[in-house]
């Protein structure tokens, strides 16, 4: 969108030309927001619109972006659900690098985590020690006490 273009919508509908350029996804400096954040999604999977989309931030579309190449080497894991929580991403790619250790980032995020016995599951940490006991929250919603191993954080989720 040009900026007579947009002064032009702002005119017809009474609105200043910032308001219309935010609504076109571009940011105050200027720079192109190719991804509105629209909506929320709740607890029950819900999805709940926003009253006033809003730009997301660059740091956010750079981070999904930048994620498989600021790894080395990266892995895939497919979603084979037919019932359960996982259902509605049967299919779905889920990717992260590889680890021989607990990574930091994993702490608070869906990781793949895989215990001394050699389970691995898709969770999110809610709180670790160095000696390896984590609490976790499974899939299904349930708290759980996981001895850890390893622990890496999903780069992305591709549907």
């Amino acid at each position: 969108m040009q900026r007579d273009e947009a002064a032009a919508i702002a005119q017809f509908i009474g609105a200043p030309i910032s308001e219309v350029l935010k609504h076109a996804g571009v940011t105050i400096d200027g720079e192109y927001t190719p991804i509105l954040l629209v909506a929320t999604i709740n607890e029950h999977g819900q999805i709940e619109r926003l009253p006033e989309p809003r730009p997301l931030p660059h740091s956010v579309i750079d981070r999904a972006r930048s994620a498989i190449d600021a790894v080395p080497r990266v892995l895939a894991a497919q979603i084979r659900a037919l019932s359960g929580p996982l259902t509605v991403m049967d299919d779905a790619v889920v990717l992260f690098c590889p680890t021989d250790d607990v990574d930091s980032a994993s702490i608070g995020a869906l990781s793949i985590c895989r215990n001394f016995a050699g389970d691995q599951i898709l969770a999110k940490i809610e709180r670790a020690r160095k000696t390896g006991e984590a609490r976790v929250v499974t899939i299904d919603g349930k708290v759980k006490e996981f001895d850890l191993q390893t622990a890496t954080p999903v780069l992305t989720i591709i549907p």
